[in-house]
């Protein structure tokens, strides 16, 4: 041993270790090689324990030397990349947000972090499509096969379990987990391939705490180290640089009991502290690049996949479907950072914020000035110079820092994102009559690039009737959203949101059950077979022969004529069973031959790109500008945090249509062309935001409104725009649900605490003057309004209101047939319609009148 300390000195002393560090590092060096030593004597010859000793010290110091080296070089190389796109770029402020989220007419043609996420997600729910179909999420919650993903969970932690459907399923989750982990090592990221990798912890910091560190600890280890669920022979010792124990199933002793203990501690403290820079935890230090993050994503093996379930019931935060599929898209996202920005995001983007402010810098003393995204002149640097805030604002959101919530907020975060997602599911059950302005957007979004609008709403209802066409959609790459994760729904208006499972569940079930969800589902679907059936048509041409609108498509975002061409190869196209020929990413990166795969990889997720991002055009949804246009970076649970989140909820999806679509205005060429798109984009919106209007008072109970007047377009424009809820005001001094534009504004928690609180101070102030009471009309309105699911679902909404909310209205408030009759002269004067399901009548009276629509009278 002491020759070996003496070799670390001479190194010191020689040079071969230098810096200021160089002392530190040989101390720590000596230390490791004693532990080594002192642990393999007790086991083996003197002279052998100092053979491997040394060796092991030497391969642990390779290893770290080629992880930092592989880093640092794909962190240089990114910001090579990102200096090409942005220091001679004319828009650095746009190419600059383009790098997080694409920005349409921005001129950038290179990769954008949240159109890679998304295409890598919907890659990996592609391939494990079959697990997403038969063990996915219920309509009412829970697993479709508990049993059966059970069984793949254990397969997948190389338990065998004797079902062969279940070993076939794991081995598409494990085929999809080993590729993601090659994807990150390309990226510079350093995760050591395990064949029993099972899925990814995710701890319930909450139950952690409950529990306390010491019980926590003891049932990970017991305190003399004799029994453990996990397998300590699969996880290394950081001090050491080899596991903890020699063979699975040895006891751990002395200094490895020692250190493991020391390990669980700090993952406790981590866990709990809420110390995450991902929005899936697992077990690593805070404040590292990604590339070192995922290095330590497996810390904890466990000896099988019961172990694992066990645990996870206790201490996990979701159910084994969520964890498997939540892993598998945490590393997309990490993937898609490193991609853009290098293993270390944060530092990639600080070099690519500095390069585009001094590209500002240039232009500016040209004297350029360019326009926002709303139109408004202004010197480029103070575009860049705001840019750069809202950029890193978007970053934070794409990550999932922006929505992890405040150390020591926890319980407020939980307990605001449960309560709007309770409100989800007591007031957007009828949101379908809202979606069908994606319609207007879907047949828009198709023109703009050349593809005929026509066809996709005919694909759309195929899709929706024919399980075969679902089926052909399925093979070509194009899986539901929502197979793939509960809250998909509820994500689409709110953005990412931090509440408890079960309120997820319920907002989730809600949007199932109202039909939005497989609504927006075979939207997306259809809009993406449309466009994979494009390419194909385009396919027997050269990239400079193809539709010029298509074309512009491509190049724009970066694919070159000898990529198409390579793309277009006839034999990775796919034949449906009625002849139709389609160029889908993910059946072409299957079935390709031309490119080694890593290449194709890389050439298969920037066509899923363009795929996502010119989905987002039809289909839209909350994306990451028009979070950050109302959140910014407050974070849940902070008084800041929840006032956003409340005041703009439902109000982001209508910021983030209106972003996209000023995007796409301002993309055309012409200002003429600005003109024709504007007027038919809002004349779409709006026909079919009128559609809506109608189809709402119609699940209300009520006849079509008429048409025949201003005020009626003025709230089917707003409709057609996403913020229907401000029409009412065109028409009543109220809002759909009673509130005010006070309470409107200020968002729907707003709204439910006036609901609560506005009735109980009302009836306190009539008992203090010797009023009668209204407090059973109070209590029937909140059951009424406040319901979930019954009050909300827009067939069940009006029998609801009939069966329990007027009936119970009828039984506790005396002056309840006054208050219908009040109610129904009210909604003949606001809105010039009438009854045909009348208040306090358990079943209709008559038809809905529709000629009320073109004005005809009651």
């Amino acid at each position: 041993m002491a020759n070996m300390h003496d070799c670390i000195d001479a190194a010191v002393n020689s040079g071969q270790l230098n810096g200021a560090s160089a002392q530190a590092k040989a101390q720590a060096a000596k230390n490791v090689y004693t532990e080594l030593y002192d642990r393999y004597r007790t086991v083996m010859p003197d002279a052998q324990a100092q053979m491997l000793a040394k060796k092991d010290l030497g391969e642990a110091t390779r290893r770290a030397k080629h992880s930092r080296f592989h880093a640092v070089t794909n962190q240089l190389q990114t910001m090579r990349r990102i200096h090409a796109l942005l220091a001679q770029s004319d828009r650095p402020d746009l190419h600059l947000q383009s790098m997080v989220e694409y920005v349409e007419g921005s001129g950038y043609t290179g990769e954008s972090v949240a159109s890679l996420q998304r295409a890598y997600i919907t890659s990996i729910n592609s391939g494990i499509r079959d697990f997403l179909k038969e063990t996915g999420i219920r309509k009412r919650g829970g697993s479709r096969d508990p049993k059966l993903l059970d069984h793949v969970i254990r397969e997948l932690h190389a338990e065998a379990t004797g079902n062969a459907q279940a070993k076939q399923l794991a081995d598409a989750v494990r085929a999809q987990q080993q590729r993601m982990r090659r994807e990150f090592n390309a990226r510079g990221g350093d995760i050591g391939e395990l064949s029993d990798y099972g899925i990814m912890h995710t701890h319930d910091p909450m139950a952690m705490r409950k529990a306390g560190k010491d019980a926590w600890r003891r049932s990970l280890l017991s305190d003399d180290g004799a029994t453990s669920p996990l397998d300590w022979s699969r996880i290394v010792n950081k001090r050491t640089g080899r596991p903890f124990a020699a063979q699975p199933g040895q006891r751990l002793a002395g200094g490895d009991l020692a250190d493991a203990r020391a390990m669980l501690d700090e993952i406790y403290g981590n866990v709990t502290s809420m110390g995450w820079q991902n929005r899936y935890p697992k077990m690593m230090a805070t404040g590292k690049a990604l590339y070192n993050q995922r290095a330590e994503a497996r810390v904890l093996h466990f000896k099988s996949g019961s172990d694992w379930l066990a645990y996870n019931k206790t201490f996990g935060t979701g159910d084994p479907f969520s964890s498997a599929v939540g892993g598998l898209h945490g590393l997309a996202r990490d993937v898609a950072l490193m991609r853009v920005l290098g293993p270390n995001p944060n530092a990639g983007f600080e070099f690519a914020a500095q390069t585009a402010e001094k590209r500002a810098q240039e232009l500016h003393a040209k004297g350029q000035r360019n326009r926002n995204i709303l139109g408004l002149k202004n010197d480029i640097d103070k575009l860049t110079e705001r840019s750069i805030t809202r950029t890193k604002a978007m970053l934070a959101q794409a990550d999932g820092t922006a929505n992890m919530p405040a150390k020591g907020y926890e319980a407020s975060a939980a307990f605001f994102g449960a309560t709007r997602q309770y409100i989800v599911a007591t007031k957007l059950g009828s949101a379908l009559a809202s979606s069908v302005t994606d319609t207007a957007t879907m047949e828009i979004a198709a023109q703009t690039i050349g593809m005929g609008g026509g066809r996709i709403l005919t694909r759309h209802v195929e899709l929706m009737a024919s399980s075969a066409t679902r089926e052909t959609a399925a093979q070509m790459g194009w899986v539901a959203d929502t197979l793939a994760t509960t809250g998909a729904g509820a994500a689409r208006y709110l953005g990412e949101t931090f509440s408890p499972e079960v309120t997820r569940r319920l907002a989730d079930f809600t949007l199932r059950a109202s039909g939005l969800n497989f609504w927006t589902d075979m939207g997306r679907t259809a809009f993406k077979m449309e466009l994979s059936g494009y390419l194909a048509t385009n396919a027997g041409r050269t990239l400079q022969d193809v539709d010029p609108k298509l074309r512009a498509l491509l190049e724009g975002r970066g694919i070159t004529a000898a990529e198409w061409d390579i793309l277009r190869d006839p034999a990775s196209l796919m034949t449906a069973p009625n002849g139709a020929s389609f160029l889908s990413p993910q059946w072409w990166l299957e079935h390709q031959t031309k490119l080694p795969r890593d290449q194709a990889e890389g050439l298969a997720m920037r066509l899923q790109a363009i795929f996502e991002e010119q989905q987002e055009f039809a289909i839209p949804s909350v994306n990451l500008a028009g979070r950050v246009a109302f959140q910014d970076t407050a974070q849940p649970g902070t008084f800041l945090g929840e006032l956003a989140r409340s005041g703009v909820m439902f109000k982001s999806f209508a910021m983030s249509l209106m972003i996209n679509q000023m995007r796409r205005f301002w993309a055309q060429p012409t200002p003429l062309a600005r003109v024709a798109y504007a007027v038919k984009l809002g004349a779409s919106l709006t026909l079919m935001g009128a559609v809506a209007v109608q189809l709402k008072e119609l699940a209300k109970g009520r006849d079509p409104r008429p048409m025949d007047n201003m005020k009626f377009w003025a709230a089917a424009g707003l409709q057609g725009g996403g913020l229907g809820i401000f029409g009412d005001f065109f028409a009543a001094g109220t809002n759909r649900f009673g509130g005010g534009i006070p309470e409107t504004l200020a968002g729907p928690v707003a709204g439910l605490v006036a609901d609560i609180a506005v009735p109980i101070s009302s009836n306190v102030s009539r008992a203090a003057q010797g009023e009668d009471l209204l407090l059973g009309r109070d209590i029937a309105n909140f059951v009424r309004f406040n319901t979930p699911v019954a009050s909300s679902l827009w067939y069940l909404r009006r029998p609801f209101d009939a069966w329990v909310g007027d009936q119970l209205q009828l039984l506790l408030d005396p002056e309840a047939d006054i208050a219908f009759r009040r109610a129904t002269r009210r909604a003949e004067q606001d809105y010039g319609t009438s009854l045909w399901w009348k208040r306090g009548e358990v079943l209709p009276s008559r038809w809905p009148n529709y000629s009320n629509a073109l004005g005809g009278g009651q």
